[in-house]
């Protein structure tokens, strides 16, 4: 993990010159990746700017306009009293997850949005390594979906979002 925030540091001035020139959060994921170190940096980025979020120490594996694969490794602070990661550490990474692609989205459509709603169902317990995937053609009536799957491929968890969104002003107007 320590890691995680020495790569963050080494692209910092990276990072900034991209979000400086407007690149989305999936083009910067894109321009890192093939960096040393540059998943972990963007990785860090989204814990740094999201510390619920992060408290799941989030791995950004795969993100593109469409699509998006985030994961967790079990660890003792994400376990439950059953031997298994906690339902909410679920929810939290398929909320950060279909979170991530619906801020690029509604970027890209000049809308804005925020979220009303997160609804999980849980089919199985939840062990070691944790991957949630979520696609934007899954988008429906303000519902998004973030499907969570263990290391066998094996459905663990569903996590529907409901947001609200809204046309964005054709002004930018920063009020203070």
């Amino acid at each position: 993990m320590l890691i995680k925030y020495i790569s963050l540091v080494l692209y910092l001035p990276y990072i900034y010159y991209l979000k400086r020139i407007k690149k989305s959060f999936h083009e910067i994921h894109y321009l890192l990746k093939s960096k040393i170190c540059g998943t972990d940096a963007f990785s860090a980025m989204i814990s740094y700017a999201s510390p619920y979020s992060g408290s799941i120490n989030p791995i950004v594996e795969q993100f593109d306009e469409n699509t998006i694969k985030c994961s967790i490794k079990e660890n003792i602070f994400l376990g439950n009293p059953f031997n298994s990661i906690h339902a909410l550490a679920l929810a939290n990474l398929g909320e950060l997850t279909s979170g991530l692609l619906m801020t690029d989205y509604l970027k890209f459509s000049k809308q804005k949005g925020i979220i009303t709603k997160i609804t999980s169902e849980y089919h199985k317990k939840a062990r070691g390594k944790i991957t949630a995937i979520c696609d934007i053609k899954s988008l429906h009536k303000g519902i998004i979906k973030s499907e969570l799957y263990d290391e066998k491929n094996e459905l663990i968890c569903t996590v529907f979002c409901t947001w609200t969104i809204k046309k964005r002003d054709s002004y930018n107007v920063k009020r203070v």
